[in-house]
């Protein structure tokens, strides 16, 4: 009789781990395949000129153009420019008139890429006072 019952116990023992692996690989696949959703909100904040920014939100596909301070509506290879581009959840110096290009040559920003690049979550030209921060998903 004991035996029986030391069976049983076992039984439902195992059907209860399996049921909680279970639980727990479905949650994962759940939130592998609506991560990217959360990730919706993430966003680039430019800042520019005299202390204006612009926000883009990290699921657009947009080219902004900074020419000497101002938003400019088409990139000319005029001095003073920036080109920065997003696509993708990845944000992007395309471009630049700057001396060296330090800012083109710091690659793309994301946030798979905040913590594997020396400047964290920006892009900057200094010499035009032009900066991209990962903002994540804040308000």
């Amino acid at each position: 009789m004991e035996q029986k019952t030391t069976e049983n116990r076992r039984g439902k023992n195992l059907l209860l781990i399996g049921g909680a692996v279970l639980f727990v690989a479905l949650s994962v696949v759940l939130l592998l395949v609506l991560r990217p959703n959360a990730g919706a909100r993430d966003r680039f904040v430019i800042r520019y000129g005299n202390g204006q920014s612009l926000t883009v939100f990290a699921n657009e596909s947009r080219t902004v153009v900074i020419r000497n301070g101002m938003i400019a509506e088409e990139a000319t290879g005029e001095s003073g420019e920036n080109v920065i581009r997003i696509e993708d959840g990845k944000a992007w110096m395309q471009t630049a008139t700057c001396p060296r290009h330090e800012c083109v040559k710091q690659g793309a920003l994301s946030a798979d890429t905040v913590g594997k690049r020396p400047l964290g979550t920006w892009i900057i030209c200094a010499p035009h006072g032009v900066s991209v921060e990962y903002a994540g998903g804040a308000e």
